[in-house]
C-alpha cells in the first residue's frame, strides 16, 4: 500500500501535468475535425410581454454550424434555435432586431452565422376581449 501511495504522490505536479496534455491532445485528434452544415429554422420570439403580438419577417432563417463530423446526430442538430429578444420593446411598431443562435452542447454544434443576421419584428397591441 505505502508503495502505491509513493508512486503516486510523488512528482505528483509532473504527472498530472502530462495527464493534462494527453487528454487535449487526445480531444484534439478525436474531436477536432469539424465541418460546416446549414440548417433552416423557424425564428422564436423571447420575452414577449402579454399586451402585444409579434410578427417576424422573414419567419426562417438558414444557421450555418461547425460540428463535430465523428459525432454528428440528426437529434443534436434539432436543438439548434434561432431568436430574436424583444424584451427592450415597450410600444408597437416595426423594428430591426439582430437574429440569435443557441445549442444545447456547444462545444460540439458551434453556430457560426445566420442569414439574415437581422429581421424585422412588427409589434402591434392585442385586441381588447
Amino acid at each position: 500500500m505505502r508503495l502505491l501511495r509513493e508512486i503516486f504522490v510523488r512528482d505528483w505536479r509532473y504527472k498530472l501535468t502530462a495527464l493534462v496534455i494527453s487528454v487535449s491532445l487526445w480531444s484534439v485528434v478525436n474531436f477536432g475535425s469539424r465541418t460546416a452544415i446549414t440548417v433552416s429554422r423557424y425564428v422564436e420570439v423571447r420575452n414577449e410581454r402579454p399586451e402585444f403580438v409579434y410578427r417576424v419577417r422573414p419567419e426562417r432563417v438558414s444557421v450555418t454550424v461547425y460540428v463535430v463530423e465523428r459525432l454528428l446526430l440528426s437529434k443534436m442538430i434539432e436543438k439548434v434555435r434561432a431568436y430574436v429578444d424583444v424584451s427592450g420593446i415597450d410600444k408597437p411598431g416595426s423594428y430591426k432586431l439582430r437574429v440569435r443562435t443557441e445549442t444545447k452542447v456547444p462545444f460540439l454544434i458551434h453556430p457560426a452565422s445566420v442569414d439574415p443576421p437581422v429581421i424585422r419584428v412588427f409589434v402591434k397591441r392585442k385586441p381588447p376581449r
